[in-house]
C-alpha cells in the first residue's frame, strides 16, 4: 500500500474515532440528568430486590411473588396514610408555604430594629445587595415548597423503572454483559456483585438514619414549641439522604419559624438539630455502616461539588451512592494489598530498594 494512502487511512480512522468520542461525550452531557435518574432507579431496584430476597428466604415464597406482594403492601400503606393524614399534611405544607416568607421578613425586621443587626448588615460587604437579595429570596421561599411538588414526577418515573429493573434484572444485565468482551465478563460480574452489595447496605443504613432523624426532629421541635414540627421532621428526614448539604438545608426553615417566634425558641430549635445530626453522624451511621466501605467525608463532598456543577441538585442528591458504587468497583479492579508490612522478606526488599540494590541476589 502506498504511503500516502496509508496516511490517509490512518488520518480518517483518527478523525472517525475523535468524532465518535466527541459525539459520545455530547450525548452523555445532554442526557446527564437522565443517566443520574437511571442510576437512582438502579438504587431503587437494589432495595426492592433485597426486600424480595429477604421475604423469599424468610417465608419460602417465590421472589417474583414476594416482590409483587411487597409493592402491593407498600401501596396500601401509603394510600392508607394519605387517606388518614393526607389532608392534614397538605394543610401543613400550605401553611409552611405562607409562614416561611412571613417568618423570614419578621426575622429581617428584627435584625434591622436592633443595633447589632444593623451593624451586621452594614459590616457585610455589599450589604444593600445582600439585603435586597435576601428580600427577593424570602419572597420566593414559598415557591420552593410548591416547586418541590414537580419532583414527584421524577420520583414516579424512578419508582416505575425500579420496579421494572427489580422484576427482571437478568434481562437488563444480560444486555450489558453481551456488549462486554468475553475476557472482561468475569471482571464485570465481580464489579456488579460488589456494587450491589455496597448499595444494599448503604440504602438500608440510610433509610434507618432518615427514619431516626425524622422522628427525633419532630419530637424535639414539638417539645420546644416550634410550629409545624411534623412537617419540618419530614423535611429533615428527606434531607438526611444528602450528606453534608442536607442537614444545613433542613435546619433553615425550622430556624426561621422558631426565630420568628422568639430568639430562645430559635436557639433551642437549632440545638435540637445539632444534637440529632450529631447522633446520626457520629453514632448511628458508623454503627450501621460498619459492615460496608465507609465513605470518606472529603470524597463525598468532592463528588457533591463535582456533580453539582455537572447536574445541579440531582447530582448533589446522588453523589454519596455514586461514590459508594465507585468504591465498590475500585475494590475489585484495585484489590487491597494484603501483604504483611512486617514480613521479613518485605522488610528486606524495602531496605534493598532504599539502598539501590537489586532485589534478586
Amino acid at each position: 500500500m502506498p504511503k500516502d494512502e496509508e496516511f490517509r487511512n490512518r488520518a480518517a480512522f483518527v478523525l472517525l474515532l475523535t468524532t465518535a468520542f466527541g459525539l459520545a461525550l455530547t450525548f452523555l452531557w445532554i442526557g446527564r440528568v437522565i443517566f443520574l435518574l437511571l442510576f437512582a432507579s438502579i438504587i431503587g431496584a437494589v432495595f426492592l430486590s433485597a426486600v424480595a430476597e429477604w421475604i423469599h428466604n424468610r417465608f419460602k415464597i417465590k421472589t417474583g411473588v414476594a416482590l409483587s406482594g411487597f409493592i402491593l403492601v407498600a401501596f396500601a400503606v401509603i394510600a392508607l396514610l394519605i387517606w388518614i393524614q393526607g389532608p392534614n399534611a397538605a394543610l401543613q405544607f400550605a401553611d409552611l408555604e405562607t409562614e416561611l416568607p412571613a417568618a423570614a421578613r419578621q426575622l429581617l425586621a428584627q435584625m434591622q430594629s436592633h443595633q447589632w443587626g444593623q451593624w451586621i448588615l452594614h459590616q457585610t460587604p455589599g450589604a444593600d445587595q445582600i439585603s435586597s437579595g435576601f428580600s427577593f429570596a424570602i419572597s420566593h421561599i414559598g415557591g420552593i415548597v410548591v416547586s418541590s411538588a414537580t419532583v414527584l414526577a421524577g420520583v414516579l418515573i424512578v419508582f416505575i423503572l425500579s420496579i421494572y429493573f427489580a422484576s427482571e434484572p437478568g434481562i437488563y444485565y444480560a444486555g450489558l454483559r453481551h456488549v462486554t468482551p468475553i475476557h472482561h465478563r468475569p471482571k464485570l460480574d465481580a464489579c456488579a456483585a460488589s456494587v450491589v452489595k455496597i448499595l444494599r447496605s448503604w440504602v438500608l443504613a440510610k433509610l434507618i438514619s432518615m427514619a431516626m432523624v425524622g422522628i427525633l426532629i419532630s419530637i424535639g421541635l414539638w417539645i420546644v414549641g416550634v410550629p409545624l414540627a411534623g412537617t419540618l421532621g419530614i423535611i429533615a428526614a428527606l434531607m438526611t439522604f444528602i450528606p453534608n448539604v442536607g442537614p444545613i438545608i433542613s435546619v433553615i426553615p425550622a430556624a426561621l419559624l422558631a426565630l420568628a417566634k422568639n430568639p430562645t425558641t430559635g436557639l433551642l430549635a437549632i440545638l435540637v438539630f445539632a444534637i440529632v445530626f450529631t447522633l446520626e453522624g457520629y453514632l448511628v451511621t458508623p454503627l450501621l455502616e460498619r459492615n460496608i466501605v465507609r465513605l470518606p467525608p472529603a470524597l463525598t463532598l468532592i463528588m457533591q461539588l463535582l456533580l453539582a456543577a455537572i447536574a445541579g441538585p440531582v447530582g448533589v442528591a446522588l453523589a454519596a451512592p455514586i461514590a459508594a458504587a465507585i468504591l465498590g468497583i475500585l475494590s475489585v479492579l484495585v484489590p487491597e494489598d494484603t501483604t504483611d508490612p512486617d514480613d521479613p522478606s518485605v522488610v528486606d526488599a524495602r531496605l534493598r530498594i532504599a539502598a539501590g540494590q537489586p532485589l534478586s541476589r
